[in-house]
């Protein structure tokens, strides 16, 4: 048999069991007495006021970007005209320091070409000589055929006389045969005077030849050593020095490349489709990106007339004049890449909206029973408003119907169908214009 319980022990445990249970149903009831009453869902009967902006189309220039990279307009490759060794090579030739225009920048070993010179102006001299001697000979040639032609002369009358004589019986013909052979020998003396003074002007053009060679020679060799003497030629900064003292340099090895900063040309490439409505003439901005944004103004001064069938692109070409210099920070030097804007030429009625009114392609608008709607939208382009407050406007493709209300913020619109008031404003002049049902 199981032994018998202890009614003491029961009635304790079931007063411990009591115990709990009421414990239990205070705690229950002190939560439930103390929890918070929660709101109300019940919502007031108030509708909610939204921005909108009524568009309607204004005359739009439309920008067109691109980029480019600037470069001098005036720049300067210093080459060596001679080969030569480098001798003198100033301190302040460094890259980076100005140079001004007919300052030295090195000077070469002349000493080979001072040689030539000297060489050259003797040969002239010694031409000068000969033609000097060439005048005496002349003069000399020519009074032996004076002489020479008296003496045939003399010698001719002789004969006639000598003849005479014979013809009388006076004289013998040997004595006949005697003055003609002197008159022979008479004739060829004057032969020869006559040759050497009618070979006087051929001598002076082979010595006129030698001396043009001569002086041609004494030139180049002048020009030489004034080539031996390095100058810029530009007024500008030294972008790079390639050469060093002692080095031996040849004709055409470039020593130097330097670069006018007063005036830079950008070279912008568009897309092909800009051609229609870029002019020379157009407003550009030019932006460098960086550690901060730099910006420049300019305006087209060429256009490329050929397109780049590889990329689709045509060359545009702004022209910045830098005179007098800015500040460092605020130049423009040549390598910046550079983004582009270029305004259209003419402007062109389109429907333009605030960035904001936009979210995933489609705006929201209120329609005449002031309920919510939504339609698609493709955007153009985006575009900012000179001289606004910097807020970001998108033109659209396609047409709304004239004085449609789009609401400013899409990010804050109440759910399609929804039934709102509104309030009417210009986003470009940030005031309010009017105020709706």
């Amino acid at each position: 048999m199981p032994p018998r319980q202890n009614p003491a022990s029961i009635v304790f445990r079931s007063l411990v069991v009591v115990l709990l249970l009421g414990l239990g149903v205070g705690v229950a009831y002190w939560l439930f007495s103390t929890s918070p009453v929660p709101p109300s869902s019940v919502r007031p009967d108030t509708r909610r006021t939204v921005d909108v902006v009524e568009v309607s189309p204004v005359p739009v220039l439309r920008p067109w970007i691109g980029y480019g990279l600037s470069s001098a307009e005036v720049s300067e490759d210093v080459p060596a005209e001679v080969s030569s060794i480098v001798t003198v090579l100033p301190p302040g030739i460094k890259p980076g320091n100005p140079v001004s225009k007919g300052e030295l920048l090195a000077r070469l070993d002349e000493g080979d070409f001072r040689r030539q010179y000297e060489i050259a102006e003797r040969s002239i001299n010694e031409i000068a000589a000969r033609f000097d001697q060439l005048d005496i000979e002349e003069r000399s040639a020519r009074r032996m055929v004076e002489l020479g032609q008296q003496d045939v002369e003399i010698v001719k009358d002789e004969l006639k006389r000598i003849e005479s004589a014979r013809d009388e019986g006076a004289a013998n013909p040997r004595e006949v045969d005697l003055v003609r052979q002197r008159l022979v020998q008479s004739e060829t003396a004057l032969t020869s005077a006559q040759s050497m003074l009618d070979g006087v002007p051929v001598t002076r053009r082979l010595l006129d030849n030698q001396k043009a060679a001569q002086v041609a020679s004494r030139d180049l060799a002048l020009r030489n050593l004034e080539r031996c003497t390095i100058r810029s030629a530009i007024d500008g900064v030294l972008e790079v020095v390639d050469i060093e003292l002692g080095e031996r340099v040849g004709p055409g090895q470039r020593l130097a490349r330097i670069v006018n900063l007063s005036e830079v040309v950008v070279e912008v490439r568009l897309p092909v489709s800009a051609r229609a409505s870029v002019s020379i003439g157009n407003e550009v901005e030019l932006t460098a990106r960086g550690a901060s944004e730099r910006r420049w103004s300019g305006a087209v001064s060429r256009i490329s007339p050929v397109d780049d069938p590889a990329n689709r692109t045509m060359g545009v070409y702004v022209d910045i004049d830098q005179s007098p210099a800015p500040a460092a920070g605020a130049q423009l030097v040549p390598g910046t890449f550079l983004q582009a804007t270029v305004n259209s030429t003419y402007p062109v009625p389109r429907l333009m909206l605030p960035s904001t009114s936009v979210k995933n392609d489609r705006i929201w608008l209120v329609d005449d029973d002031s309920e919510i709607i939504s339609l698609p939208v493709e955007v153009a382009f985006p575009i900012e408003l000179p001289g606004g407050d910097g807020t970001r406007f998108l033109v659209l493709e396609g047409d709304l119907p004239t004085g449609s209300r789009v609401l400013v913020h899409a990010e804050q619109s109440p759910s399609i169908g929804t039934e709102v008031d509104y309030n009417v404003i210009d986003p470009a002049a940030g005031r309010d214009d009017g105020a709706g049902s």
